[in-house]
């Protein structure tokens, strides 16, 4: 269950709350004169290490970069001249910040 309570309501409350979170619940406090969420507290998971392996190694599995995502680093040249144009349009904005 999800519960959303004004700032001054959590900071008078704290404790209320936090036994709420450590029954699964969500907190989420809002400053309302802003119109704006400044947290959301949800009891924390435990890790599990032979998950984080198996999401690590499904992740592999895949390259993050790949020439049919990115067409201009088909070939080391292609990289090169990608570099190069990059670095001069840095440069570039680095002597207008001057």
């Amino acid at each position: 269950m999800t519960q959303t309570v004004s700032a001054s309501d959590f900071r008078q409350n704290m404790f209320r709350y936090f036994d709420l979170v450590k029954k699964g619940n969500t907190i989420v406090v809002r400053n309302d004169k802003k119109d704006e969420t400044l947290v959301q507290i949800t009891q924390a998971k435990s890790w599990d290490p032979e998950a984080y392996g198996e999401m690590l190694k499904n992740l592999a599995k895949k390259p993050v970069f790949t020439s049919e995502d990115h067409p201009e680093w088909a070939t080391p040249r292609d990289i090169q001249r990608w570099l190069r144009q990059t670095r001069k349009n840095a440069d570039r904005v680095l002597d207008l910040a001057k």
